[in-house]
């Protein structure tokens, strides 16, 4: 009889002591929707300045919106110092991301330091064909 009791006592405080956990946010007892990605993606900075989220990168689903695109959460672990200043920690300044057009290449290879395994990444992904390619290198500038 007390361990019956014993028993249901200590699954009750768990299940109380667990509930208290998930409600102050201390565990979140959601699931998340991560999706890895398979190709390099553009993030646009300011002044049409693009920088390149590298394949493999794990992408946190946060919501869609009703004007057509999602927001998404990646972290970063970040060790030493850099220049910063406060922010309204209520505000969101996100950036947009998105995959690279083939038109693109040429610029994207003159302007940003584009890895061998980033370039057949994307051009895999884009599906660019060898004759699109050709003539992606026909267009080439000499300069």
């Amino acid at each position: 009889m007390k361990r019956a009791f014993l028993g249901i006592l200590i699954a009750l405080l768990s299940g109380f002591f667990g509930f208290i956990i998930s409600a102050t946010g201390t565990l979140n007892m959601t699931t998340k929707n991560a999706y890895t990605t398979k190709e390099p993606l553009l993030i646009a900075g300011e002044q049409n300045y693009y920088s390149i989220l590298p394949a493999g990168t794990v992408l946190y689903y946060d919501r869609a919106w009703p004007e057509g695109h999602q927001t998404y959460h990646v972290y970063f672990h970040f060790k030493g110092e850099f220049d910063s200043e406060p922010a309204d920690a209520e505000m969101i300044s996100p950036l947009w991301l998105r995959t690279v057009d083939p038109e693109e290449l040429p610029k994207l290879l003159n302007n940003y330091p584009v890895t061998n395994d980033e370039l057949v990444k994307i051009l895999k992904a884009r599906k660019v064909t060898k004759a699109e390619l050709v003539q992606i290198l026909r267009e080439w500038p000499e300069d």
